[in-house]
């Protein structure tokens, strides 16, 4: 897996592995991404704007986000869409938390489901 080639940026923090996420789900604007991260968090990760557009920039500089066409009805509205690296960050950073996941549930740290 390439998570040897992405071992200098992981862990990446749980909001840019939830806007990767949402993006693998759909391109999308700004402030519907931020909404998408809040509901698919449960609530527990909240973007505001000074947060959002800094990790915006930054993932548009590293390549893993690349804008896409505005959207009809408001051409000053940037959309934005997952790009091949950036798909391959976050399947990397998702192997990274499986694997914890694997360890923490070998000392049984997580309760198994019911029937397996």
């Amino acid at each position: 897996m390439e998570r040897t080639t992405f071992s200098g940026i992981l862990p990446l923090s749980p909001r840019a592995f939830y806007i990767l996420v949402a993006l693998a789900q759909e391109d999308t604007h700004g402030y519907a991404l931020s909404k998408r991260v809040e509901t698919m968090s449960g609530g527990l990760v909240k973007i505001t704007g000074g947060t959002l557009y800094p990790l915006i920039k930054q993932m548009l500089d590293d390549g893993w986000i690349a804008e896409t066409a505005a959207e009809p009805g408001d051409p000053r509205r940037k959309a934005y869409r997952l790009t091949a690296r950036g798909r391959r960050v976050a399947q990397a950073e998702a192997a990274r938390l499986a694997d914890v996941l694997r360890k923490a549930r070998s000392c049984d740290l997580v309760p198994r489901k019911a029937g397996s």
